[in-house]
């Protein structure tokens, strides 16, 4: 048997990301010429192509765009029935100009608005991944 074991590297752009995420805050990348600004970062603008290296710290806060709810949990093998309706939105962190998506939590589905505040909830053991966000909550409560 042959074990082959490798790292791979995300490239400074999205390790920057990753770092941010491990200490728990939403590192974005703004566009040298228009001013965009991108979350998750990315090192050119997919509007003027010109590189968009400088790093910015985005706040928790942001709004939800747009979202889906879901009656089953889809995994890579099957989709099976939920438990409790899975809520799934887009999601503009404040002074970011793009969008992320991510689990919404700690509202029912009724309540969900598109143009509602929501701020993130970290998990309890954030390790630099994308599951360190555990959702996001509306901001005051649901």
């Amino acid at each position: 048997m042959v074990r082959a074991e490798f790292d791979f590297w995300v490239g400074i752009v999205m390790d920057k990301f990753y770092d941010g995420l491990q200490n728990k805050q939403f590192i974005g990348s703004k566009c040298s010429k228009c001013q965009r600004v991108f979350l998750p970062p990315r090192n050119r603008c997919g509007d003027c192509f010109a590189k968009a290296e400088e790093f910015v710290e985005l706040p928790e806060n942001g709004v939800l765009k747009n979202f889906t709810v879901s009656n089953y949990n889809v995994t890579e093998r099957r989709a099976r029935k939920a438990k409790e309706p899975i809520m799934v939105g887009l999601i503009q962190i404040d002074g970011a100009d793009t969008g992320i998506i991510a689990p919404i939590i700690n509202i029912s589905p009724d309540s969900l608005k598109e143009g509602m505040k929501v701020k993130v909830v970290w998990a309890k053991n954030v390790k630099g991944h994308p599951n360190d966000i555990a959702g996001f909550e509306p901001v005051g409560g649901g």
